[in-house]
């Protein structure tokens, strides 16, 4: 009992001592208290952020296990790695033209012009191919990158074409640009 009398008088006796006067000390809380709350509703929003992210990659992972199965989605791969692969030919093609016009040597415009039908004919075998499948939701927002990859692409090797055929070189470097662009969509 001695004991807990002694340490309620040194406890009175250091709280008397103490600087702080009783308002001080209660507006010191209040602004701790304040900060507290607005980390709390800090992390309260971090959270729900947090948690509608792990919706999504859960949705996702759902929807990726349900397309596993799914025999449009190996259809969408096979065509889609049929198009990169025939792309990928009729560009390294044109880049070809393209360094030898740089590089001083006559380029055939019908040459030009083949290899940017070519291109076309590529996309509109491609969209033609993919139409006639029932795409997921995943794949459907892939597809979306590619179909606005294509129509840059497309749009690019036009001008790439007509940039050659009119000697521009200003022409040909935008359209360049504009087709390595393109590649923001995949």
């Amino acid at each position: 009992m001695k004991i807990r009398l002694s340490l309620m008088a040194l406890t009175i006796f250091v709280a008397g001592c103490s600087g702080d006067d009783p308002e001080q000390s209660l507006k010191k809380q209040e602004e701790y208290k304040s900060e507290l709350e607005n980390l709390l509703q800090t992390e309260q929003v971090r959270n729900q952020q947090l948690q509608l992210h792990l919706d999504n990659l859960e949705e996702e992972i759902i929807n990726f296990e349900e397309d596993r199965d799914n025999p449009n989605v190996q259809k969408y791969v096979t065509i889609v790695s049929d198009y990169a692969s025939s792309l990928s030919e009729e560009l390294n093609a044109l880049n070809d033209y393209i360094l030898n016009y740089r590089n001083g040597e006559e380029v055939k415009t019908g040459d030009v012009v083949k290899v940017r039908d070519s291109i076309s004919e590529t996309i509109e075998t491609f969209d033609a191919s993919v139409s006639e499948l029932e795409l997921t939701e995943v794949l459907s927002r892939e597809h979306e990158n590619l179909v606005l990859a294509n129509k840059e692409i497309d749009e690019a090797v036009v001008d790439i074409a007509d940039a050659i055929a009119a000697d521009d070189e200003e022409l040909l470097d935008e359209a360049i640009q504009q087709l390595q662009q393109a590649t923001e969509y995949l």
